[in-house]
């Protein structure tokens, strides 16, 4: 068998579908690594914890239990909710949740494996992919509490839910993007790392999470201004029956995801090589 060669030049010259069409590759080429290295990661996750897969659910469940709380004993009083507020507040949690943990994964991901970073020669893109495996696993756990919440509060399936599933990946896409680009620099600086949980903090105050978008007033304003409040209002409108209602909004969004992702791919392909040789010097 006949061993791939790699002829490595000091040609700084870069085209864009020339670096996309060899990252696309990398993701192929890498699939088996990172499938391997999730199941690694996995498997050591929870067999190193007594309570296992429960500190997959705890925070949402620690979370909407305070909101449940402050609502039902009327210490705040919050805007009338088109479905229950438990079951509102579960999934705005929940979604909020999985889109913050998207945006830290390839950052995680790289940090989490710079060891065989800097020592083995592979595709980088296999690091992308671990960190989507893990958060696939992830999020199907997750999502077992909302199911949980919509059989107890008997929300019938409508055709309306169809949308959800497309509607979710294309968002988790547009986070994931963001995340790739801010990768590079979360390498060389950790205050990266540390303000992106701050900022998600503050952008859930701005966006229906747990409440419903106002009407009217200071807060509808903002919001109005808030690509991401549209995301959530919709995404919880069509898991619980509801019809959309940003259409417009979603194929803009939808372009721009793809068109983030790919420019992503592209800054990830040639600065994390550089990366890497600054970890390894």
């Amino acid at each position: 068998m006949a061993l791939e060669k790699r002829v490595y030049s000091s040609n700084k010259q870069y085209r864009f579908t020339k670096i996309l069409q060899a990252s696309l590759l990398g993701f192929k080429n890498s699939y088996y690594l990172a499938k391997q290295l999730a199941l690694r990661d996995l498997k050591a996750q929870y067999r190193q914890s007594l309570l296992g897969v429960f500190w997959a659910f705890a925070p949402l469940i620690i979370n909407s239990l305070v909101w449940i709380f402050l609502q039902g004993s009327g210490t705040i009083k919050l805007s009338e909710t088109n479905v229950p507020y438990p079951l509102f507040v579960i999934i705005g949690t929940t979604l909020w949740s999985l889109f913050g943990e998207a945006l830290q994964l390839t950052t995680q991901s790289v940090k989490g494996n710079q060891s065989i970073l800097t020592k083995v020669n592979f595709d980088k893109e296999a690091l992308i992919t671990l960190g989507c495996l893990k958060y696939g696993v992830n999020m199907l756990l997750k999502f077992s509490i909302i199911v949980v919440f919509m059989v107890f509060y008997q929300r019938i399936p409508t055709w309306d839910m169809v949308w959800f599933i497309p509607l979710l990946l294309v968002s988790v896409l547009f986070f994931i993007s963001i995340g790739i680009l801010l990768t590079p620099i979360g390498l060389l600086y950790n205050d990266v790392g540390r303000m992106i949980p701050i900022g998600m903090q503050f952008l859930m105050y701005i966006t229906p999470v747990v409440y419903a978008f106002p009407k009217e007033g200071l807060m509808y304003e903002i919001m109005r201004w808030n690509p991401i409040a549209y995301l959530m209002q919709d995404l919880r409108q069509v898991l619980t029956g509801f019809p959309l209602e940003y259409g417009p909004f979603w194929i803009g969004f939808v372009l721009l995801s793809i068109l983030l992702f790919l420019m992503a791919l592209v800054v990830y392909r040639v600065s994390i090589p550089i990366i890497t040789e600054r970890m390894s010097a």
